[in-house]
C-alpha cells in the first residue's frame, strides 16, 4: 500500500532525500558506511549488475548519488522479501534515463508501513488475550477475516496512488526540492491513510452494533 517507515517525520525524509542527491564521489568504504551495506555486498552488487560502474580515478573506485539511491532501494526491495534475482528483474523494468530523485521516490513508495515483526505483534495480542480469559482461537479467526478484506484494499489504494498521484508526478518534470517535498509527504499520507482506516473501521462496527440491536428487537 502507502508504504513507509513507522511514524518518520517529512522532515527527516527530505533531509534524506537532500543528502542523497548531494552526496559527494564517495570510495567504496565510505558508501559502505553511509549506506550500512558492507564493502563485500556493495561489490557483489555492481558485479550483478545491480549498480552502475564507479568512476575510477587511477586505482581508486569512486562512488556517487545514484549508487547510493540504489543501495537504499535494493534494501528497501530487500525488506519486502525479494531475492537478487527478483531484484535484478525490478531494476532491469527502470527506465534508462532514471534520476536519483526517482529512485528515492521508488524506495518510498516500497519501504515498510512499520519496522515491527507481525509475528511479535501478533504473540503480543495472544498474551493479552489470554490474560483477559479469551479463547486464542478468536486472534486467528480475526486475523484470517482481516487479512481477506485488507488486501483487497491495499490493492485498490495502492492502485489509487499510483494512478492519480506518482504516475502523473513521473510524467512531469521535477526540481530536486519538489522531488524531496512529494517524498515528505508520503509518510504523512500514510499516517493519515492509517487515521482514515481506524475511523472507518470503527464506524462500521458501530453500525453493525446497531444492525444487530434492530435485528433482537
Amino acid at each position: 500500500m502507502f508504504q513507509g517507515t513507522g511514524v518518520v517525520s517529512g522532515a527527516m525524509v527530505q533531509t534524506d532525500l537532500e543528502a542523497t542527491s548531494a552526496v559527494p564521489a564517495l570510495t567504496v568504504d565510505e558508501l559502505a558506511a553511509a549506506t550500512g551495506v558492507s564493502v563485500r555486498n556493495i561489490r557483489y552488487y555492481a558485479s550483478l549488475g545491480l549498480l552502475p560502474s564507479p568512476e575510477r580515478r587511477g586505482r581508486v573506485a569512486y562512488y556517487g548519488a545514484e549508487h547510493r539511491a540504489r543501495l537504499d532501494l535494493i534494501r528497501a526491495l530487500q525488506d519486502h522479501g525479494f531475492t537478487l534475482q527478483a531484484i535484478e528483474r525490478y531494476l532491469s523494468r527502470l527506465a534508462d534515463d532514471v534520476t536519483v530523485e526517482d529512485l528515492a521516490m521508488q524506495r518510498a513508495m516500497i519501504a515498510s508501513w512499520t519496522n515491527a515483526e507481525p509475528a511479535d505483534v501478533y504473540r503480543r495480542i495472544g498474551r493479552e488475550l489470554r490474560r483477559l480469559g479469551l479463547p486464542r482461537d478468536a486472534l486467528a479467526a480475526a486475523q484470517e477475516i482481516t487479512a481477506r478484506h485488507l488486501d483487497a484494499l491495499a490493492d485498490d489504494l495502492t492502485a489509487l496512488l499510483r494512478d492519480q498521484v506518482v504516475e502523473p508526478w513521473r510524467r512531469t518534470q521535477h526540481s530536486p526540492e519538489e522531488a524531496a517535498h512529494l517524498e515528505a509527504g508520503l509518510p504523512r499520507l500514510r499516517e493519515l491513510t492509517t487515521e482514515a482506516m481506524v475511523i472507518a473501521f470503527q464506524d462500521a462496527a458501530n453500525r453493525a452494533i446497531s444492525r444487530g440491536l434492530r435485528l433482537e428487537e
